[in-house]
């Protein structure tokens, strides 16, 4: 009778099972480092890359928005696309930027920077992208870049 209200105990979590009390418990666990996002690139921003992308085709969006997600910032040179390209192309990278909570800033007539939510963009004419006062402003900078 013991042994079933000592089974029914460990089943409800209301005691250990025998065989763990005698091993010694070796394995530390490792503390929460306070990101839930896994990302390759764990180093600080004073040594990380500004990648320069000009892209010539639609699909190499994805590699823009790849190294968004990795954390590192994008400058978009838009030469080598036609306009309906260039439109799509934005418009999914925005949408990239938009999700990770990133920022993007259209720097010149085809040239575009997308940071991720870590970077801080600032112009010396305008407010820094940290102090946006609502998302309303937000959204209509990714509406702009959307009607490129």
């Amino acid at each position: 009778m013991g042994s079933i209200l000592n089974d029914l105990k460990q089943f409800f979590g209301f005691s250990e099972p025998e065989d763990l009390h005698d091993t010694p418990h070796t394995q530390q666990k490792k503390p929460f480092k306070g990101s839930l996002i896994n990302s390759s690139s764990t180093r600080p921003f004073s040594s990380s890359e500004i990648k320069v992308l000009e892209p010539r085709i639609y699909e190499d969006s994805l590699n823009i928005a790849s190294y968004l997600r990795e954390n590192k910032p994008v400058i978009v040179n838009l030469k080598f696309l036609d306009s309906d390209s260039s439109k799509r192309l934005i418009d999914f990278v925005c949408g990239t930027a938009y999700a990770i909570n990133g920022h993007m800033m259209k720097l010149g007539e085809n040239i575009f920077l997308f940071t991720p939510a870590n970077i801080l963009i600032s112009n010396s004419d305008e407010q820094t992208s940290y102090q946006e006062t609502n998302t309303v402003q937000k959204e209509i900078l990714f509406k702009e870049a959307a009607s490129y």
